[in-house]
């Protein structure tokens, strides 16, 4: 949770990506909606969260409406409807009218433009947006279910999501490079300079560091 800016009204800005998608996702919604809150001289409060908008939990927006509730929000701020909720379309309208008219914060999804200040967008166009973000989730779903039994009738199914591969060589000279840093600043330095497919996440990379040995030591990373 960042606090950013002066005016007199206080925004919280959301962001999510999912977690099979690239993590720079987040930051692109983030600075769009940075600037748009700039524009207006709001204050604002950013979350972030790597979650499934279709079956996760978003424990961090959740925390987000319960302030909204509390009052401490005037308006929140998204990138796209999907990328509040991919839910079904009656929960997810439901949701937002109640944000709306209980708890009096304007909602607002900078991609689509929709704003419930606008009476054409909040009731024609959310609607719509909300069930195509809906339908996507679920044919990706169908998609997917497809390819795993296609796997599967060939034999070829292991289970799981495709693991990335990490560069053991890669990881052991960065670390002996860099022998005090924690596991962020770490996996931040190994994935610099690599294509976004081989870059990998810092549970991972701790995950992997932790099987390793270095100068014949277990090895262990400062927090």
């Amino acid at each position: 949770m960042i606090p950013n800016g002066a005016g007199t009204k206080k925004a919280a800005i959301y962001a999510r990506c999912s977690t099979d998608e690239s993590r720079q996702d987040v930051e692109v919604q983030l600075a769009e909606l940075r600037r748009y809150a700039q524009a207006f001289g709001w204050r604002h409060d950013e979350v972030w969260e790597y979650d499934s908008g279709f079956k996760g939990e978003q424990p961090k927006l959740q925390a987000v409406l319960k302030r909204i509730k509390r009052k401490e929000f005037d308006a929140l701020l998204v990138y796209s409807l999907d990328r509040f909720s991919r839910r079904a379309p009656s929960k997810v309208n439901r949701l937002l009218d109640e944000l709306v008219e209980r708890d009096g914060c304007r909602f607002i999804s900078r991609l689509e433009g929709i704003d419930s200040d606008n009476e054409l967008t909040w009731n024609v166009v959310r609607p719509l947006f909300a069930y195509f973000a809906n339908v996507f989730s679920r044919n990706l779903s169908v998609k997917i279910k497809l390819g795993i039994k296609t796997q599967r009738d060939k034999g070829t199914y292991r289970g799981g999501r495709p693991s990335k591969q990490l560069d053991v060589d890669r990881l052991r000279t960065i670390r002996l490079s860099h022998p005090a840093v924690g596991w962020r600043t770490l996996t931040k330095v190994y994935n610099d300079g690599l294509p976004d497919k081989q870059q990998v996440s810092f549970t991972l990379l701790r995950r992997v560091y932790q099987k390793l040995s270095f100068n014949g030591q277990h090895a262990t990373c400062p927090n």
